[in-house]
């Protein structure tokens, strides 16, 4: 009776030691062909945790978070790869990957932060150097190298168009406000000149000769008046009357 219970323990332990060490990689790499993400993130978790020095599981974890759309965790993961210049094909691969991480995170940052996702950018593009330089004949790296340097370009384009607006808008506005003060000093003058008019022929009364109209009536009076000088020249020079002799 006792040798039984032994006998059932010696072969529980033999079937551990046959379990298959790498079932929790598998299971996550099925998880990321079925399209489940999520579910295989955490598994790949799982797995490193017995095998944190793993290059394939570091990079199918950056994998999985790029499927997320968790492109900073995709770089983090991926950069955790160790390189090695025996394998240049895991470097173009995890170099590429890593590209596709930047320029993802700079398209996200370009409508807030157009000068981050510059650098974002400019560190995609590196990426990209990277895998070519590891995998020369990889036309993928060399398309999105293209691609994201026009992208950078572009970018760099309308930030300098931004700058140059930002710096004529304050002359537009001084020009602005000082044909508005013209305006405004030629509104004021027309206002005095009305006032005026309207002064002036408050003052002048009904019937009544206003001052400007009173002097100038006065100088036309003047101009008709005979001065004494005049009048002794006029009697010196008017021929006398002969006496009358018969009415």
């Amino acid at each position: 009776m006792t040798g039984r219970p032994l006998a059932a323990v010696a072969l529980a332990a033999v079937s551990v030691g046959w379990l298959d060490p790498h079932a929790t990689a598998r299971e996550a790499s099925r998880l990321y062909a079925a399209g489940k993400f999520d579910d295989a993130t955490g598994k790949y978790n799982e797995a490193l945790v017995d095998r944190p020095d793993s290059p394939l599981l570091h990079f199918n974890l950056g994998d999985a978070l790029y499927r997320q759309g968790k492109f900073t965790d995709a770089v983090n993961a991926l950069q955790q790869v160790p390189g090695t210049d025996a394998d240049s094909t895991r470097t173009a691969r995890v170099a590429y990957n890593i590209g596709n991480a930047k320029y993802r995170l700079a398209q996200a940052a370009e409508a807030s932060d157009p000068k981050s996702a510059l650098g974002l950018y400019a560190e995609a593009l590196a990426a990209y150097r990277r895998a070519m330089g590891a995998a020369p004949d990889d036309v993928d790296a060399k398309f999105n190298h293209e691609f994201v340097a026009r992208k950078m370009d572009d970018l760099k384009k309308k930030l300098e168009e931004q700058q140059k607006q930002q710096e004529q808008q304050p002359q537009d506005q001084q020009k602005q406000e000082g044909e508005k003060q013209d305006q405004q000093g030629e509104q004021q003058k027309q206002q005095q000149e009305q006032q005026q008019q309207q002064q002036a022929a408050a003052e002048k009364k009904d019937g009544e000769m206003s001052k400007d109209e009173a002097a100038a009536l006065l100088d036309a009076q003047r101009d008709q008046e005979v001065r004494p000088d005049e009048v002794v020249k006029k009697l010196q020079g008017a021929a006398v009357a002969e006496p009358v002799e018969d009415w």
